[in-house]
């Protein structure tokens, strides 16, 4: 997704860049999740399991991948995507599975998207405490 020079991108662009980008996570395509970032990506996440901000694609990735090595069974299903000039806002029903029990969570992602249809920024707002219960049982 990339608008011609001189160009923004529509609404409807970026938020299919972060479709795209969801089902790259989806699918465990995680060299795809981080062909949509900017160079100088930056992924902040909250609380004690998953949190920091991750400046660069190599620490954003290797912070996402703890995810899928961590949780098992995630599911990420979006339950609308809203995006003006500056964010596009995902709210997510996520459901994930800890040594036998299922979690459920509600997740907001927020992203900036540039006109070349990389993400430059991200943020994860989830149930912090609810990780942190899934992991340390």
């Amino acid at each position: 997704v990339m608008a011609e020079a001189g160009t923004k991108l529509s609404l409807d662009q970026k938020i299919q860049a972060v479709r795209d980008a969801f089902a790259a996570f989806n699918r465990g395509d995680l060299k795809a999740l981080s062909d949509a970032w900017s160079d100088d990506f930056t992924w902040h996440a909250r609380g004690s399991v998953f949190g920091g901000d991750f400046k660069g694609k190599e620490a954003a990735l290797a912070a996402i991948a703890r995810y899928p090595q961590t949780l098992e069974d995630i599911t990420l299903d979006f339950h609308d995507i809203v995006a003006n000039d500056k964010h596009v806002v995902a709210l997510v029903n996520s459901s994930f599975k800890r040594s036998g029990k299922t979690y459920q969570d509600q997740i907001v992602y927020i992203f900036h998207i540039n006109d070349q249809g990389k993400t430059t920024e991200a943020w994860i707002i989830a149930d912090t405490e609810l990780a942190k219960k899934a992991v340390e049982g």
